[in-house]
């Protein structure tokens, strides 16, 4: 008697390189090797970066990632071919398109906040790339939207937006709640509030991209006996250029890319974790800094408040001169007072980390 094979799921992310995405990446490769009911297929930019193993494979698309012409030819044209050669009964498709490939059941995780983007005059003249991008984006996640069994996110508020922009019934949304971030890399948190400190350690990792607002954490820190520290030169762009002509003059250390240890290490030596960005479709900043037990100082966004909320130190502001206030107050060495946003919980299916959805997709 022939023995059935178990199910295929092929998983493509061959544009997660850096950041929260390659994270996105590393959770969905170690949630694969433990889930045991499948043989994986991981599509990534360099097989040679990761490590297969007996039920879990990689497959190598390094040009994928030098133009987004090419990416999106490999996701419409190649990706199709493959699921012909290869009759997966899963596909996954980490990075928001939805390639028209042949199998049983499909799924698209929406990572991606771009199209939720309102950019000013000032975004297009700082950074013209991301704000075309962020049109031709809402085009992409529509784009055979349909074919998907589920679509998934890390958050209900975005679950349900990208369900209205892609025209899919609430049934087939999908929320995979991470497991809880476990510092496993980086030291415990020791400081606590000035100490014997000179001014107040504030600390933004963030990349060099327009919408992460680097500026408002400079105008909230930008009072003496405060000190900022950002993930980046000034040299990378024309924004990064911008945010260092802003911080000219003031407290603030331009430390450039770290790696994922130091940011934790730095997190863990801050007084205060600012996280004023006006896109996150999770927000691992603010979940690292909770496990550190830091401070966070955030403002009030659907994202913010369905992570952080029930957090007893999140603070958060509505305006700038909140902002500043807050900061003011806890570099006095006080306790900020002021209202509490209250996170409702959404009726959207939940699952718990990659396993669960890997699950699911089978079911």
């Amino acid at each position: 008697m022939t023995e059935r094979r178990r199910p295929l799921i092929v998983v493509s992310g061959v544009a997660f390189v850096e950041g929260g995405p390659l994270t996105i990446l590393r959770e969905a490769v170690a949630g694969a090797r433990t889930f045991e009911g499948a043989d994986f297929r991981f599509l990534v930019a360099d097989a040679g970066d990761w490590e297969a193993d007996g039920h879990v494979g990689f497959v190598g698309f390094p040009h994928a990632r030098r133009s987004y012409l090419r990416r999106l030819f490999t996701e419409y044209v190649r990706f199709p071919a493959l699921s012909r050669r290869w009759g997966p009964d899963a596909w996954l498709s980490l990075h928001d398109t939805t390639p028209p490939v042949r199998v049983r059941r499909q799924a698209v995780y929406c990572q991606n906040p771009l199209p939720v983007w309102k950019p000013t005059l000032t975004d297009l003249r700082l950074h013209p790339f991301e704000v075309v991008r962020a049109k031709v984006y809402g085009l992409v996640y529509r784009a055979f939207a349909r074919r998907n069994d589920l679509v998934v996110a890390q958050l209900p508020w975005f679950a349900r937006f990208v369900g209205a922009l892609m025209h899919v019934p609430e049934d087939r949304l999908l929320v995979v709640t991470p497991e809880p971030v476990a510092v496993v890399d980086g030291p415990a948190g020791t400081s606590s509030l000035r100490g014997e400190r000179a001014s107040l350690e504030c600390f933004y990792p963030c990349l060099p991209r327009v919408f992460k607002n680097a500026e408002e954490a400079i105008d909230l820190c930008d009072r003496p006996g405060v000190r900022l520290t950002l993930t980046m030169t000034g040299e990378e762009n024309a924004y990064a250029a911008h945010v260092r002509e802003r911080a000219r003059g003031l407290q603030v250390r331009m430390a450039g890319v770290l790696s994922h240890a130091d940011v934790l290490a730095t997190m863990a030596d801050a007084d205060v974790v600012i996280v004023p960005s006006r896109l996150e479709t999770f927000g691992l900043p603010i979940q690292e800094a909770m496990a550190l037990d830091r401070v966070v100082v955030l403002p009030v966004r659907p994202w913010t408040v369905e992570i952080a909320a029930a957090y007893p130190k999140a603070h958060f502001y509505r305006t700038r001169e909140e902002g500043r206030a807050i900061i003011e107050e806890l570099a006095a060495g006080g306790t900020p007072q002021g209202g509490r946003p209250v996170s409702v919980p959404a009726a959207v299916e939940q699952v718990l980390g990659f396993p669960g959805l890997y699950e699911r997709l089978l079911a």
